[in-house]
């Protein structure tokens, strides 16, 4: 039967209302909905839905990690958070920290077999056969803190208590999230176990479907941070991030078979060296810092920038040579970071997102299983709250990136 014309101009108006986030509060009369209580469990909510989305994205898993453990941090916070990637059959293969520690990564490397005797379980048995959480509470039952692993790794920084999450589906483990506090604050509660466990899922999807790739990268907000050494490339001055930030750019994996040399990376500060000594060759005192002389280096941790020019003393020449690392942030991280600025609905965000990186609008509609009338309403919502008028202006408003610029 089909629909008289008042009944169609309802429904109109009702698809329109809703790309706008109202909800009808009766047959013909719409209101917006009341905005949600600022508790716990609705900033929950709002990070499991950002998850979900960085999820979504179509990242490498080194690139979305990072994202996903910012995220959980926001309602879960630690002083130190860590995944550790793990092969089809159960075995250590890479690992990322958010607080960079080298002498505890170093020891934790060259000891990794005293680690697993000292924690009463090894990392296979873990991602292959551990709970979905919980697990490292095991540890405090066993003595641990008694261990040499606790003195080595542990007891310097005040760390105490252990929150952890497997990822794996039902085809194979994928690798474990381990969210770590000092004695001084309190342990995990129930209520932050079970939030891990709920974005489990969305994790071990994403590393599942993971991308080889970025589509690229580009210089946004990223992180960067600075190197001073000699001009025989020898290191004088860095921060703990400036270090971090040397280790993933030079180093493609942190697995078992790294080769550590003291308290250091014998790997990176070898490449290190040869970093610097390449930037001493083609440096301009005189070029404007867009201009520096610049390296990338490329690995699956992403894509890096090292830019070098001479230091200069108010009482003279110097010869130390400063580096700076800059890290690019891959394409679809920043669109990510974009349309979470503007207060769009997670659909509206969700469509925006899918329009700016390519899909066709039919294509839109069918993964979102909706009518391409409600798509349209939805884009006429969205050009409405950022105050645009085509699609065009949609891709330069989120996608806007500075060019590289590497010479």
């Amino acid at each position: 039967m089909l629909l008289g014309y008042q009944s169609r101009v309802f429904f109109a108006k009702r698809r329109a209302a809703y790309a706008r986030g109202f909800r009808p509060s009766g047959p013909w009369r719409m209101q917006p909905e009341r905005p949600p209580m600022a508790t716990m469990e609705s900033k929950s909510s709002s990070v499991v839905a950002k998850i979900r989305q960085i999820c979504c994205a179509g990242l490498p898993s080194r690139s979305f990690m990072p994202l996903v453990i910012a995220q959980l941090r926001e309602v879960i916070p630690t002083a130190c958070c860590q995944f550790t990637w793990a092969s089809e059959n159960g075995r250590l293969v890479n690992f990322w920290s958010d607080n960079f520690m080298p002498r505890r990564m170093a020891w934790i490397i060259l000891n990794h077999k005293r680690y697993e005797v000292d924690a009463g379980v090894s990392f296979h048995d873990l991602v292959m056969f551990g709970k979905p959480t919980g697990n490292l509470r095991v540890w405090w039952q066993r003595g641990f803190e008694t261990t040499a692993t606790y003195a080595a790794v542990f007891e310097p920084y005040g760390f105490k208590w252990f929150l952890d999450g497997i990822v794996r589906d039902a085809m194979r483990p994928y690798g474990a999230i381990a969210m770590i506090r000092r004695r001084d604050e309190p342990d995990f509660s129930a209520a932050e176990e079970s939030l891990l466990a709920q974005v489990l899922p969305y994790v071990a999807h994403a590393m599942r479907v993971a991308a080889a790739k970025p589509s690229r990268f580009i210089r946004a907000a990223g992180r960067s941070a600075m190197i001073v050494c000699d001009p025989q490339g020898a290191v004088l001055e860095w921060s703990s991030e400036a270090h971090q930030l040397a280790v993933f750019a030079l180093v493609d994996s942190l697995n078992l078979d790294a080769k550590v040399a003291h308290d250091d990376f014998g790997e990176m500060q070898s490449a290190l060296r040869d970093v610097a000594l390449q930037l001493c060759r083609r440096i301009d005192s005189t070029a404007p810092v867009a201009e520096l002389p610049a390296l990338v280096r490329s690995n699956g941790w992403g894509e890096f920038v090292f830019r070098g020019y001479r230091l200069s003393r108010t009482d003279g020449p110097s010869d130390r040579i400063g580096i700076l690392i800059e890290q690019l942030v891959p394409f679809e991280a920043h669109l990510l970071e974009r349309v979470n600025a503007f207060e769009l609905t997670m659909r509206q965000k969700e469509i925006a997102l899918l329009s700016v990186k390519g899909m066709p609008n039919a294509e839109v509609a069918r993964q979102l299983n909706i009518t391409p009338n409600t798509l349209k309403d939805y884009f006429k919502a969205i050009y409405a709250r950022l105050e645009i008028n085509s699609h065009q202006q949609l891709v330069e408003r989120l996608s806007a990136d500075r060019p590289v610029g590497v010479g």
